[in-house]
C-alpha cells in the first residue's frame, strides 16, 4: 500500500544496536536510558524534519552491505527528500577475529565505502551530508560481567583502530564528515562506566554525549542542515527552518 502521508524532509540514521536503541526506553535490559541521542535529534528537528532509525541489533557493515542498502536507502529522485544521514556500524565489526560478527578492517573500511556510494547513487539529485560515527569505547569487564562470558570478544583498542579507518575512509569522500565516539566517550579513561550501559552500549550519558558530537559537527561542517536558531527558529538567517508560520501570524491582520 502506497503511503500517502505527507512527510516532511528525513534524517535517516543507518546503524546496528546503538542505532536501534537510540529512541531510548529499550526495555528493562536498559533501564536508565530515557532518552537516546535519536530522540534529542528528533525534539532539535521537530517541526522541521522527521528522523528515521534504522538500527539492526548485531548487524555488521557486511550485514549492510549484502542486505539492507536497498530496502533502507531505495531509489529516490526527490531533490529534498533527505537532510543528512548517520552510519553507525563496527562496534560488531570490530569483534575479535575469532568471534562470529568480525568483520577485517580493510572490509569494514570498503564497506563503508559501498555504503556510501549506494547512498550517492539512490540519490542522484540530492547529495547530502553524510556522519559517520566510529566505533564506541569497549569496557571487557563490565560486558563479560553484562553477558555472563568467560572472554570479552572484543578490545578496546581494536574499537580505535577501527574508529581511525572511519576517519581514514571520511577524508576521501566529499559531504562526509566523522563523530569520533570513542573518543567523546574518553575511551582512553580508566572509568568507561561513566557512559557504557553494559561495556558495549550506550547509558544516558553516552547518549547525550553522542548527540552533542553530531550536533557540534553539523553546526560546523554542515550548518546549512542544522536546525534555524535565529529569526524565531523561521526567519532566520542559515539552516532549517520550522515548518509553516508561528501561531502569532495566524492572528496578525492581512
Amino acid at each position: 500500500m502506497k503511503n500517502s502521508f505527507r512527510m516532511r524532509p528525513s534524517i535517516v540514521l543507518f546503524g546496528d544496536s546503538i542505532t536501534e536503541q537510540a529512541f531510548g526506553c529499550f526495555g528493562a535490559g536498559f533501564p536508565d536510558v530515557h532518552f537516546g541521542w535519536a530522540s534529542l535529534l528528533a525534539a532539535d528537528y521537530s517541526r522541521r524534519a522527521d528522523v528515521l532509525s534504522r538500527g539492526f541489533s548485531g548487524y555488521t557493515s557486511r550485514h549492510a552491505v549484502e542486505r539492507l542498502l536497498p530496502k533502507v536507502f531505495p531509489p529516490c529522485d526527490e531533490e529534498e527528500s533527505c537532510l543528512f544521514a548517520t552510519i553507525f556500524f563496527g562496534a560488531n565489526d570490530s569483534a575479535l577475529p575469532d568471534e562470529l560478527q568480525h568483520v577485517p578492517m580493510e572490509e569494514y573500511g570498503q564497506n563503508l565505502v559501498t555504503i556510501i556510494e549506494h547512498i550517492r547513487n539512490s540519490y542522484p539529485k540530492n547529495k547530502f551530508p553524510i556522519l559517520l560515527l566510529t566505533p564506541p569505547p569497549f569496557d571487557a569487564p563490565a560486558w563479560m560481567a553484562f553477558r555472563q562470558f568467560d572472554t570479552p570478544g572484543r578490545d578496546n583498542q581494536v574499537a580505535k583502530a577501527y574508529g581511525d579507518k572511519v576517519k581514514q575512509v571520511a577524508t576521501n569522500l566529499d559531504m562526509c564528515a566523522v563523530v569520533d565516539t570513542w573518543t567523546i566517550l574518553e575511551g582512553s579513561s580508566d572509568d568507561k562506566s561513566q557512559y557504557l550501559s553494559d561495556g558495549l552500549h550506550l547509558n544516558e550519558a553516552g547518549n547525550r554525549l553522542v548527540h552533542k558530537g553530531i550536533m557540534e559537527v553539523l553546526k560546523k561542517d554542515f550548518p546549512h542542515v542544522a536546525p534555524m536558531m535565529d529569526g524565531d527558529g523561521r526567519y532566520g538567517t542559515n539552516g532549517i527552518p520550522l515548518e509553516e508560520p508561528l501561531w502569532r501570524e495566524l492572528f496578525s491582520d492581512g
